[in-house]
C-alpha cells in the first residue's frame, strides 16, 4: 500500500499545477460504463484543464473481468494508474494489492484538502463503502440501491390505487396478484433474484437487518438469526404466490414490462433513464422504495462501483486524485446521474444548483436518493471465485423457488457452497 504524510500528499495535490508536460494517466472500467459515463466525464475533465489528460484502456466485458485484469495486472506489475472496482469485489482486491504496495491510501489526500471538505461532500455511509480495514481505498462513484418500478395503468386496472404503493410484503403481493389476474399476457412482477449476480440475494438478507460476511470479511454470516432461511421463504413465495418467474430470461421480462404487460420491475436505479426512454408515452411509468421487512435496521446492498488508484508513481497519483475528485465531485456525480438514474455519491448533489431542483420536479428520478439512508454494503467472498459461487448459489435459489429444494435445506446449501469455494 503507498502512504503519504500529509505534508507530502498536500505537495502531490500542487504538483499538476507545476510548469512541467502534460502528466498522462490511464484508468480501467467496464464496457457498458465506459461508453455511458467516462467517456463524457473524461473529455469534460481533459477539457477544463491542460495539465493532466486522462485515456482509458481498452474496458473489461463486465465487473468480474474488471476484476481479474487486475488481479493479473498486479501479478505483472501492469496495473493501470487507476480503475474503477466493483464494491462487493474491492475488499479481495484491496487486501491483495495492499499487500504488495499497488493501492494508495486516500485518507491523507482528502485531509489535505482542509478542514470540512469530507464532511461537505461525502456522508459516512458513502465513504465506507470503499473503506476496508479502515483504510479509504476507494471513493464512491456509482451507487445503486434496488427500487421498484411499476406500471401505474396496471395498478388502476387491477383496482390499486397507483398513489399508494405497497408498504410491506403482503399488500406488495396481494397486488401482484391482482395485477397476475388481468389476463394470460399479463406478468405480476420481475426482481433481480437469480440473474446476474448476487445483488438480490443480499438484498432480501439485509433487508432483514443482516449481514452477508463477518466484520473482517473472512467467514459467512448469511445465515446468522435465520436469515437465510427467511430470504429463502420469501424467494419461494415470490415464486408461488407473487409470480416470480424462473423460466423466463430477464431480456424476456425486460420486454414485457417496457411494452406495458408486467406490472412490477425491481432493478438498480442505473437503468432509469433507459428505462424511461423505452417506455416512452405508452403507460404512467413510476418508481418507488424499495420494501423491506425490518424499517429500522433494514439496509439494501448498494451496487456501484469506486475508483481507486494504482500507480506508485507519485506525479501520476496526484493527477488521478484530480480526476477522481472530480468524477466523485458535485459536477461529476450531476453528470453521472443524469446520464444514468444512479443515486449521486456527493452531497452536494442535492443542492438546487446541481440537481434539487431536478429531483423536485422529476419524482420518477428522485427514488434513489430517498433511499440514502438505506445503503448498505454489496459483499463479496474472499479471493476471486465470487462468481463460480454466485453460480452455484443461484441453482440453489433456483430449486427452492420451484419447489425442489426446502427453504431450510437451500439455506444450509448456500452456506456450504460459499464455504467450499471461497479463500479465507
Amino acid at each position: 500500500m503507498f502512504r503519504f504524510t500529509l505534508a507530502s500528499a498536500m505537495a502531490l495535490a500542487l504538483a499538476t499545477t507545476a510548469a512541467h508536460a502534460k502528466v498522462t494517466i490511464t484508468c480501467l472500467t467496464n464496457a457498458g460504463h465506459l461508453t455511458r459515463q467516462h467517456e463524457p466525464l473524461m473529455k469534460e475533465f481533459n477539457a477544463m484543464q491542460d495539465e493532466i489528460e486522462v485515456q482509458y484502456a481498452a474496458p473489461a466485458k463486465n465487473y468480474g473481468d474488471t476484476h481479474l485484469k487486475l488481479f493479473r495486472g498486479s501479478a505483472t506489475n501492469t496495473l493501470p494508474d487507476c480503475a474503477f472496482q466493483a464494491y462487493n469485489q474491492l475488499p479481495s482486491l484491496a487486501r491483495a494489492l495492499a499487500e504488495r504496495g499497488q493501492i494508495v491510501d486516500m485518507g491523507p489526500l482528502m485531509e489535505a484538502e482542509g478542514e470540512g471538505w469530507i464532511e461537505e461532500n461525502y456522508s459516512g455511509a458513502m465513504l465506507d463503502l470503499g473503506n476496508i480495514d479502515g483504510v479509504q481505498y476507494g471513493m464512491p462513484f456509482n451507487a445503486s440501491v434496488i427500487q421498484w418500478y411499476y406500471n401505474a395503468d396496471l395498478f388502476r386496472q387491477a383496482g390499486l390505487d397507483p398513489d399508494k404503493f405497497p408498504s410491506d410484503w403482503d399488500g406488495l403481493i396481494d397486488a401482484a396478484q391482482k395485477i397476475d389476474g388481468l389476463g394470460d399476457n399479463i406478468l405480476p412482477m420481475f426482481m433481480w433474484l437469480i440473474n446476474g449476480d448476487d445483488w438480490g440475494f443480499q438484498t432480501l438478507i439485509l433487508q432483514q437487518g443482516g449481514r452477508m460476511m463477518s466484520e473482517d470479511g473472512q467467514e459467512v454470516a448469511f445465515h446468522e438469526d435465520g436469515h437465510a432461511v427467511e430470504a429463502m421463504k420469501m424467494a419461494k413465495r415470490l415464486h408461488d404466490e407473487g409470480g416470480l418467474r424462473t423460466d423466463l430470461d430477464r431480456e424476456t421480462q425486460f420486454a414485457a414490462f417496457t411494452e406495458g404487460r408486467m406490472g412490477l420491475w425491481g432493478l438498480s436505479p442505473a437503468g432509469a433513464r433507459n428505462m424511461a426512454e423505452r417506455v416512452g408515452e405508452q403507460f404512467d411509468l413510476r418508481s418507488h422504495p424499495f420494501t423491506v421487512w425490518d424499517d429500522a435496521k433494514g439496509k439494501l446492498p448498494t451496487g456501484g462501483n469506486a475508483a481507486i488508484i494504482t500507480t506508485q508513481d507519485p506525479e501520476k497519483i496526484a493527477a488521478a486524485w484530480e480526476y477522481i475528485k472530480f468524477v466523485t465531485g458535485p459536477r461529476g456525480q450531476q453528470v453521472t446521474a443524469e446520464i444514468t438514474g444512479y443515486l449521486p455519491t456527493n452531497r452536494q448533489v442535492l443542492k438546487t444548483e446541481y440537481m434539487g431542483a431536478f429531483y423536485e420536479a422529476e419524482p420518477y428520478y428522485a427514488t434513489p436518493v430517498k433511499q440514502y439512508d438505506r445503503a448498505g454494503p454489496w459483499s463479496g467472498y474472499p479471493g476471486t471465485q465470487s462468481e463460480k459461487i454466485w453460480r452455484e448459489q443461484a441453482s440453489t435459489i433456483r430449486a427452492v423457488m420451484e419447489g425442489k429444494t426446502t427453504p431450510e435445506e437451500g439455506a444450509e446449501e448456500l452456506k456450504a457452497i460459499a464455504e467450499k469455494l471461497m479463500t479465507r
